[in-house]
């Protein structure tokens, strides 16, 4: 039911309970999920194993479907790892595609949103989309510790309603922002964001594409390009380079899967125990020699992308041209258009090139995301977020965190939160070592905390991609080195804690 907007309820203990019940106009739940993105609804499922089915249960977003980013991103964009690894617990895909193939971005969002509808079968669900969340906080009630949440739709402030539940689980994930068109001087180039590229090359045809940003934003760019046109003149203005973690070599395909690569959680492993705190830039090294595509490369950073090899050679293959370094503009001269580098470099632009922003979207907004505790006091709100982040993948972090709050887990077991916000604004190759760091010793937690039987059920895990005997000997490995790896994590966070003044701290 609704409030109206300016009236005020208080929630507490009071000699008459009978009476204030009679008093309230708010509907009650037993789990308020705010978030249907993949965080939220991979919260959503685990929960619901603790959930009769008559559980009453609310799904709230701002957007009109299921699915999150995956409903506003570019069109062209494909999954980083094979589509069985991205779901909401152990869901499978409702197709025969190949155990490989990567996923398009409606492809994606129909998974998601069929997800959802099985989902909604556990429980009795009320979902409610386009609604703005304005205010959520921990009360005591007379009946115990309750979540009260308040939102209205999107655009009608006067249409307020509150909520009460048993738990609230706020999953908003990472700070997102669409990239905007780079400001450019020139008046003879053409700027854009990934989401006009395919109409744009249709309707410039001979033009050359200059992609900003070295990213996976700017691969998919680069390969989306060249599949509408091979012949067409393709330049990346590269950063400082990003490594890619090697698909082709870490989730190879057929028989491999039995006799080569590696699980993910031993690459994770080696980051984590390289890592210590100090040495970023050597551990940015370790990564683009031992775990990258183009080992050979100078790329200094890295941001968790996977590229095959035959994605790699077929993006140097069709490149006219790769320059290290920042875009600072583009201006005219009698010459014409001419770029410049912000060390000083410049070089001569063709009349009507199409400039690619692909710089990223994700901690790149000008005012970091409200910073939330990843559970209250009483546990009756988690967030997954990424100020007070649980795991730098928050599809991940939304099924264990629920889990672990529902097991009554998740406070006084070591966990880290980390506040990968704030580290990566400071120093992006720190929150690589940090973020890996955190990432294996919760996920060694996890192991040491929760059923195997649970884990089992998570497909989110990229070490389902083995054949489960290997999976057992990785498994085997990471506990007998359980003890050490631990309170090296430990150590490595404390210190990243230290040195850059950000949260990063055990759950107790």
């Amino acid at each position: 039911m609704r409030e109206p907007v300016g009236s005020t309820t208080i929630f507490e203990n009071t000699s008459n309970c009978a009476r204030r019940r009679n008093e309230d106009t708010t509907d009650v739940f037993d789990l308020v999920v705010i978030g249907a993105g993949i965080a939220g609804l991979n919260a959503l499922y685990a929960a619901t194993d603790y959930l009769p089915r008559t559980a009453k249960v609310l799904l709230l977003d701002e957007k009109q479907d299921a699915g999150g980013m995956w409903n506003t991103t570019y069109d062209f964009v494909r999954l980083h790892q094979p589509h069985p690894m991205f779901t909401v617990g152990d869901m499978r895909w409702d197709w025969q595609k190949p155990k490989h193939y990567l996923a398009r971005r409606d492809e994606v969002r129909e998974h998601l949103a069929r997800s959802l509808d099985r989902v909604a079968g556990r429980v009795h669900l009320k979902t409610s989309f386009g609604q703005v969340m304005t205010a959520r906080e921990e009360i005591k009630t007379c009946e115990g510790y309750r979540a009260r949440v308040v939102f209205h739709p999107v655009g009608d402030e006067n249409a307020q309603q509150i909520v009460l539940a048993k738990r609230a689980i706020y999953a908003p994930g990472l700070n997102h922002r669409a990239a905007d068109p780079l400001a450019l001087s020139s008046r003879l180039v053409h700027s854009i964001t990934p989401y006009d590229l395919i109409p744009t090359l249709e309707r410039l045809p001979d033009a050359a594409v200059y992609v900003v940003g070295g990213g996976k934003t700017g691969m998919d760019t680069i390969l989306a390009t060249l599949d509408q046109d091979p012949a067409r003149a393709v330049f990346l203005i590269n950063g400082s380079g990003t490594n890619f973690l090697n698909r082709t070599k870490y989730l190879p395909t057929g028989i491999k899967r039995w006799i080569s690569g590696a699980p993910m959680s031993q690459v994770f492993r080696d980051i984590a125990r390289f890592y210590d705190g100090d040495n970023e830039e050597e551990t940015i090294a370790r990564i683009r020699t031992h775990h990258s595509t183009d080992v050979a490369s100078e790329n200094q950073a890295f941001l968790y992308g996977l590229q095959s090899e035959d994605e790699l050679a077929r993006v140097k293959a069709g490149l006219q041209g790769c320059m290290g370094g920042y875009l600072s503009d583009v201006i005219d001269t009698p010459d014409g258009p001419s770029l410049e580098l912000r060390d000083g470099e410049t070089a001569k632009v063709q009349a009507g090139s199409i400039f690619v922003n692909c710089t990223g979207s994700f901690f790149t907004a000008p005012h970091m995301a409200e910073a939330v505790p990843c559970v209250s006091d009483q546990q009756t709100l988690v967030t997954v977020n990424g100020r007070d982040g649980f795991h730098c993948l928050t599809s991940v972090a939304g099924f264990f965190v629920a889990h672990l709050a529902y097991g009554n887990a998740l406070k006084g077991n070591g966990f880290y939160t980390l506040d990968h916000e704030a580290l990566f604004r400071q120093n992006r190759n720190a929150w690589v070592g940090a973020s890996a760091t955190q990432a294996y010793m919760n996920q060694v937690l996890a192991l040491q905390t929760l059923p195997l039987r649970l884990l089992d059920r998570c497909r989110l895990d990229l070490d389902r991609w083995y054949p489960l005997p290997r999976r057992l000997a990785g498994l085997i490995r990471i506990l007998a080195g359980a003890r050490a790896d631990i309170a090296h994590c430990r150590n490595t966070l404390d210190r990243v804690a230290e040195r850059f003044k950000v949260s990063c701290k055990p759950l107790s």
